[in-house]
């Protein structure tokens, strides 16, 4: 796992330690444009294409097109309180992408 999604993974744990990496909890999922996850060793966060956030049963996924273009999709309906939910953990997401110098 590259240094910006580790540190994504380990604040996500910290703020989230009861629902971290269980299924009805919080997962986070990346692929590179290489079709690489983020558990495989050649996974390069540089050229991340696609990150899926599940949460409680429910799936964002964050999509990179150009520069600095990201698409946000949701595969359910969310509930007020899940949005402002999904919004702290999209939050702590995006702190950690903006780190990262995309190619």
């Amino acid at each position: 796992m590259n240094e910006n999604i580790k540190n994504m993974v380990e604040e996500l744990k910290e703020k989230y330690p009861d629902d971290y990496g269980h299924f009805e909890g919080l997962t986070i999922d990346t692929i590179d444009r290489k079709d690489c996850d983020d558990t495989d060793d050649k996974f390069n966060e540089k050229i991340l294409r696609e990150l899926k956030i599940c949460y409680k049963g429910k799936i964002i996924v964050l999509e990179k097109y150009y520069n600095d273009d990201w698409e946000i999709r949701d595969k359910h309906f969310l509930k007020t309180k899940e949005f402002r939910e999904i919004v702290e953990i999209l939050s702590i997401v995006m702190k950690h992408l903006s780190k990262i110098e995309f190619i």
